[in-house]
């Protein structure tokens, strides 16, 4: 007999989920990746081109600018 007293108990594996829980896991990725380590000016230029972005799709949707 087995360590539980159950008929067999040495025979079978360790359960699924503890197999599961423990592999190696791919690192989370995020939508918007992390701009530190990049240039600083790049940076600051990027800043204000996604302002410029956005207000020109804000005239757009308020019908002041034809869409380009």
């Amino acid at each position: 007999m087995g360590m539980n007293n159950l008929p067999n108990s040495s025979a079978h594996p360790a359960p699924m989920t503890f197999d599961c829980a423990n592999r190696i896991k791919k690192p989370k990725t995020f939508r918007y990746p992390s701009l530190k380590g990049t240039d600083p000016k790049f940076r600051r230029n990027h800043k204000h081109a996604l302002h410029g972005t956005m207000k020109a799709l804000k005239e757009v949707k308020e019908g002041k600018r034809d869409a380009a």
